[in-house]
């Protein structure tokens, strides 16, 4: 079964993040751009914790690359749970949420996320994704 925890374009949670687009020159002279999503569940009275070690481990969020070495590369974008931690962060690196999420609008998680394109190419780019680790859902 899967989790309902997902990722949300708004803080309402009306709207599932299918891609995240950010525009960028060419030549690199936009330099890094910052956006907001939120990990949140519409679900009624859940929570999420890792199934490696429930309400211990931490819930983890990543940067996946389908194609390591070909397009964007994970290495580009930085997560952290607020604007100010995204100077901090390191590129490529995972954000630890907590070791559990209630489901429910108030309960969301903002993630910060800052993208800086190396590549300079033009396109659309869609080998990268985001994965949590293996999360298991309880009905409270």
């Amino acid at each position: 079964m899967s989790v309902t925890l997902k990722a949300y374009a708004d803080a309402a949670l009306t709207t599932e993040l299918s891609q995240l687009s950010v525009n960028q020159k060419a030549d690199g002279s936009t330099g890094p751009v910052d956006v907001v999503f939120y990990l949140g569940s519409v679900a009624s009275n859940s929570i999420f914790e890792a199934t490696s070690d429930p309400g211990v481990d931490d819930i983890v969020l990543s940067i996946a690359d389908a194609n390591p070495g070909l397009g964007h590369e994970a290495s580009e974008v930085k997560l952290a749970l607020s604007s100010a931690g995204l100077d901090t962060a390191v590129a490529g690196a995972p954000l630890s949420i907590g070791s559990s999420v209630s489901s429910g609008v108030p309960n969301a998680i903002p993630v910060h996320c800052r993208i800086e394109d190396t590549t300079g190419t033009v396109g659309l780019s869609t080998e990268l994704s985001l994965q949590t680790n293996e999360l298991q859902e309880t009905a409270l």
